[in-house]
C-alpha cells in the first residue's frame, strides 16, 4: 500500500476506501488500460489514489500510440506527460488515425495525408500529389491503332505547402475532459495579436493589458467547434473546424439523387456511414459557415470529417489595425468585447510596428474533408485489389483513386471448389486461386478528379471479375497472360455534363497494377497501387 493509500486508510478508515483502491496496482493498471481517455479522467475525479493510478504515463501513452499508425512514439514531447500530449491535441487525434482525407474542393478535389511527427509533438497534414515521368507510348500489338500510355508515377506529398499544423501546447489551466466539454488547451494555443476595435481607432486610445474578465475562454461549443492553425508568412491563415454527423433523415431530406447530391460529403459513390455538410452546404452569405452545420457538443462532433478554412490578409494603408479575417471568424466575434484582441499567430509587438494599416481577408477558400473507413482500402486475400490507386488520366494528369471490393452478401467457401477430372494438381490450384480471387464486382472512385468527370464520382467499374466477366486471357505483349474483363468508363463532357459510362475493358496485370482500356478513345491508361503507410514517418 503506497503512503497516499496509509494515510487515507487512517483518516477514513480501511473500510471507506473503495475496492478498487485495494486492489494491486498491476490489476488496477490492467483495468484502468481498457478505459476511454474520459473514463480515466471520470475514475481520476473520486480520489487522490485512482487519480494516481489513472495518471499512469503508460496508460495515456497507449492512448496516443492508438491514434498514431505506422510510427512508435516513444516521448511525450515537447508537453510533460502523455497525459499532457493527449490534452493538446484533443479532439484532434482522429486526424492522424484515419491518416487519408480527401476534399470537397471543385471539381478537381485534394488528396492529403495527417500524420503525428514525435519529432515536434505535432500534428501536420500535407498533400499528396503524382506525376507521372513517361512520355512515352507505343502501339498495342492486339490492336496497332490502340496507343498504350506508359506510367511511372511519382507519388509524394508536397512539403513545400502545409495543409494542417496542431501545434502541442502543454497547458496547466486545461480543463479536464468532459462528454460535452473540450480541453480548453484550443484557447491556449491562440496567440494574441493587438487589433483596434471600430470605437478605440476613432478616440485613439490602445490597451496592451485587457482585463481577465475580457480575456474569459468563449464558450466550449465554440472552442470544439474550430482552432487557428500554425501559418508561414504574415499574410497566409489557415482555421479548422469540426463538423456535425448528420442524421440519416437529414441525409435523407437534404440529399440529391444527381450531382452534387445536396452537398452531402462524402457523396454516395464512396460507402460511407457517416456523412457530414459539405462546404457549399455550410456557406452563410457566400462566406461563412452556418452554425447548425457545427457540432454544439461532443457527441454531435464527427470524427470522419473536418473543414478548413484558409485566407489571405493583407495591409492596406489606414488609421486603425483592423483584421477583417477575425472579424470573419465566430470564435473572435465572441472577442470582440475587448477593446484590443485577435487570434493570430505573429507577436503582439508586430501588430504595433504597423498602427497605421487595414488588415483585409481576400482568396478565402473553404473545403470540407471526408476519410475512409479502413476496411474500404485494405486488400485481402479474396478481395486483393482493394486500395488506394493512382491512374493515369492524360491530359489531366494523374488523379487518385479508392478501388473497392464489396463484401460477399454470402461468406465464400473455399473448400466447396472441388478437382475436376482429368485436372492436374497444379490446374486445380490454379483453378481454385482464380475463382477465390477473380469473382464479384469492383468499382473504382475518383478522390480527386477533373473536369470531366470529378471527385466522388465513380470512373470505371466491373459486374463480374469471373467467368461471367472474362473476355480473354491475353496472347500479346506487352499484356501476355493477362486476364482482360468487361468494365464501364465514365466520361464526361467540360462541368460534368452529358456524362455516360461507354464500354471498356480492365486488365489485371497484377495486385498492384492495373490497365483500362478506352475501346472508344483508341487508348490503354494504367493504374498503380499507392503505398500510403509509406508516408506517415516523418523524414
Amino acid at each position: 500500500m503506497s503512503h497516499l493509500e496509509h494515510d487515507a486508510a487512517v483518516v477514513m478508515g480501511a473500510e471507506d476506501l473503495s475496492r478498487l483502491e485495494l486492489l494491486p496496482p498491476e490489476l488496477v493498471y490492467s483495468i484502468f488500460s481498457h478505459l476511454s481517455p474520459f473514463d480515466l479522467v471520470a475514475v481520476s475525479a473520486t480520489s487522490r489514489t485512482l487519480y494516481t493510478r489513472a495518471s499512469a504515463d503508460h496508460l495515456w501513452q497507449a492512448l496516443v500510440q492508438e491514434n498514431v499508425p505506422g510510427i512508435q512514439v516513444r516521448t511525450p514531447a515537447p508537453c510533460r506527460s502523455f497525459k499532457a500530449l493527449y490534452r493538446a491535441h484533443d479532439p484532434y487525434w482522429y486526424l492522424p488515425k484515419y491518416k487519408i482525407w480527401f476534399a470537397d474542393v471543385n471539381l478537381t478535389g485534394r488528396l492529403i495525408i495527417v500524420r503525428y511527427d514525435p519529432r515536434r509533438g505535432c500534428i501536420e497534414g500535407y498533400q499528396l500529389v503524382a506525376a507521372n515521368r513517361s512520355r512515352t507510348f507505343q502501339p498495342w500489338e492486339a490492336n496497332r491503332n490502340v496507343s498504350i500510355h506508359h506510367f511511372d508515377p511519382l507519388v509524394q506529398l508536397h512539403m513545400d505547402k502545409t495543409m494542417i499544423q496542431l501545434d502541442a501546447v502543454d497547458s496547466a489551466d486545461s480543463l479536464a475532459f468532459d462528454s460535452d466539454s473540450p480541453a480548453w488547451a484550443r484557447f491556449n494555443t491562440i496567440n494574441l495579436r493587438l487589433v483596434r476595435s471600430r470605437t478605440s481607432s476613432m478616440e485613439g486610445n490602445f490597451s496592451r493589458s485587457p482585463s481577465p474578465a475580457s480575456l474569459a475562454p468563449p464558450k466550449p461549443s465554440r472552442l470544439l467547434s474550430e482552432r487557428q492553425m500554425q501559418n508561414y508568412t504574415d499574410s497566409m491563415y489557415a482555421t479548422i473546424f469540426q463538423t456535425r454527423v448528420l442524421s440519416s433523415d437529414e441525409i435523407s431530406f437534404c440529399a440529391s439523387p444527381k450531382f452534387p447530391y445536396g452537398f452531402i460529403w462524402p457523396p454516395p459513390a464512396i460507402p460511407s456511414g457517416h456523412r457530414v455538410f459539405g462546404t457549399a452546404a455550410k456557406l452563410s452569405g457566400g462566406r461563412h459557415f452556418k452554425p447548425e452545420t457545427r457540432p454544439s457538443s461532443r457527441s454531435d462532433l464527427s470524427d470522419k470529417a473536418f473543414a478548413i478554412k484558409t485566407w489571405l490578409a493583407t495591409r492596406i494603408p489606414g488609421r486603425a489595425v483592423y483584421n477583417m479575417s477575425v472579424i470573419a471568424d465566430p470564435l473572435a466575434v465572441s472577442m470582440m468585447n475587448l477593446p484590443l484582441a485577435v487570434r493570430e499567430d505573429d507577436a503582439v509587438d508586430d501588430a504595433l510596428d504597423d498602427e497605421a494599416s487595414i488588415r483585409m481577408q481576400i482568396g478565402q477558400e473553404l473545403a470540407t474533408y471526408a476519410t475512409l473507413d479502413p476496411k474500404l482500402y485494405t486488400p485481402t486475400k479474396e478481395k486483393p485489389f482493394r486500395g488506394i490507386w493512382v491512374g493515369d488520366y492524360s491530359g489531366h494528369g494523374c488523379e487518385f483513386l479508392l478501388v473497392t471490393q464489396p463484401d460477399d452478401e454470402t461468406p465464400f467457401d473455399a473448400k466447396s471448389i472441388q478437382p475436376r477430372e482429368e485436372e492436374s494438381p497444379d490446374e486445380f490450384e490454379k483453378r481454385k486461386h482464380d475463382e477465390t480471387v477473380y469473382r464479384g464486382p469492383l468499382e473504382a472512385v475518383k478522390l480527386t478528379g477533373d473536369p470531366n468527370v470529378p471527385r466522388g464520382e465513380v470512373t470505371f467499374r466491373v459486374a463480374d471479375l469471373g467467368e461471367r466477366g472474362l473476355i480473354n486471357i491475353c496472347q500479346y505483349e506487352p499484356f501476355e497472360g493477362v486476364r482482360i474483363v468487361k468494365s464501364q468508363g465514365h466520361v464526361g463532357s467540360t462541368g460534368f455534363v452529358n456524362d455516360s459510362f461507354i464500354e471498356s475493358q480492365l486488365l489485371l496485370i497484377s495486385h498492384d497494377r492495373l490497365a483500362q482500356y478506352w475501346s472508344e478513345f483508341g487508348h490503354v491508361s494504367f493504374l498503380q497501387r499507392v503505398d500510403i503507410d509509406g508516408f506517415l514517418a516523418p523524414a
